[in-house]
């Protein structure tokens, strides 16, 4: 009893403690209307601004597009693009100028609209998974449910501006997260180049180069591990990035930044402040601890077998005895029996002696 009071004891230490210091609004100056900086296996938060307040996402968009389509297909099925979701984005927007009966991967087919921020790719996907771009939304806004976004609604896959089509930094961190943990799409949003190769419109070999310029570009950042970008004239810049600081994995999200420019600018200054500024001692703290709790509860799986051992150690014991019980009562009911006839045997002998004399 003792042993399981300390066990949830720890367990309140350790949700105490594993909220680091927060960095606050006024002691990091940074253009974009809303940001939010966050430990990526922890969720906890590192810094916020304006975390629920209603944006466009403009092209991190395709973060969502990407999960939903792992969900429901396979890396080697074939996309067949139709004329009508290629006609269906927005003109002069970014596209890879897919031609229509045009077939890919689904792999493929991710890493051309990750890194190339294909909205043709997008929408093509869309309607081979969702059948429109209408089906597709819904399951867009299905999957943003199940992963606790409060204040997110979808009505198409690329990101194109829409009045009904908004997220929330704190919302846009929940898919960032999911994002991260899914191996697939975390490599491909790491991925500097991708050579798409030739398809049965196209007979030469395509290369695609991540627009995400933290990890290839000018504003190269050494501890980015990848992400999305988004820019539109209504969105700003947009921008979802993921770091290793401190020995943590952060993700990082900008929304309504002036531009491309400033989102990264913005992320790396984020960034940067959080290494020098938040508490990760709080981390480690609650790495010792939850090491801790494992020593005391393998201590108590330890105790439990073998008590377990002990007590069917217990009951063969017993049951042995039961049993040497029972012989021994057999053996105790045989040898009356046979002191009983014995005594028969003699009377009767007596009795014939009697008649005889």
């Amino acid at each position: 009893m003792r042993k399981i009071i300390y066990i949830l004891s720890c367990f309140v230490f350790l949700t105490m403690l594993s909220t680091p210091v927060s960095a606050k609004n006024d002691e990091v100056d940074i253009i974009g209307n809303s940001a939010i900086v966050e430990d990526v296996e922890t969720g906890k938060v590192l810094y916020e601004k304006n975390i629920n307040e209603k944006l466009y996402p403009a092209s991190i968009t395709k973060i969502m597009t990407a999960l939903v389509v792992l969900q429901e297909k396979n890396l080697d099925d074939k996309v067949t693009f139709s004329e009508e979701a290629l006609n269906s984005i927005e003109s002069g927007s970014s596209a890879a100028y897919i031609k229509p009966g045009e077939i890919m991967t689904i792999e493929q087919s991710l890493y051309v609209m990750m890194l190339h921020s294909a909205n043709d790719v997008a929408h093509g996907l869309a309607y081979d998974v969702g059948g429109d771009l209408a089906g597709f939304a819904d399951m867009m806004n299905q999957k943003a449910v199940q992963l606790g976004c409060k204040n997110t609604h979808f009505v198409n896959a690329s990101g194109l501006n829409d009045s009904n089509h908004y997220t929330t930094a704190s919302d846009m961190a929940k898919i960032a997260k999911a994002a991260y943990d899914n191996k697939t799409l975390r490599t491909i949003m790491e991925t500097e180049r991708y050579e798409l190769p030739a398809t049965n419109k196209n007979s030469t070999v395509r290369p695609w180069i991540n627009g995400n310029r933290m990890i290839n570009s000018e504003y190269y950042y050494e501890p980015c591990l990848g992400g999305k970008t988004g820019y539109t004239m209504a969105a700003g810049g947009t921008l979802v990035t993921y770091a290793k600081i401190n020995g943590r994995v952060l993700e990082c999200i900008i929304l309504k930044s002036t531009n491309s420019v400033s989102a990264y600018e913005d992320s790396i200054k984020l960034y940067d402040y959080v290494k020098d500024h938040a508490d990760f001692s709080v981390f480690e703290k609650t790495i010792d601890q939850e090491k801790t709790v494992d020593k005391i509860v393998e201590s108590t799986e330890m105790e439990k077998i073998l008590y377990e051992q002990g007590s069917k150690k217990l009951k063969t014991v017993i049951l042995a005895f039961k049993i040497a019980v029972v012989i021994f009562v057999i053996l105790c009911i045989s040898v009356i029996f046979k002191v009983v006839q014995s005594q028969k045997r003699k009377r009767r002998r007596h009795q014939r002696m009697k008649k005889r004399r």
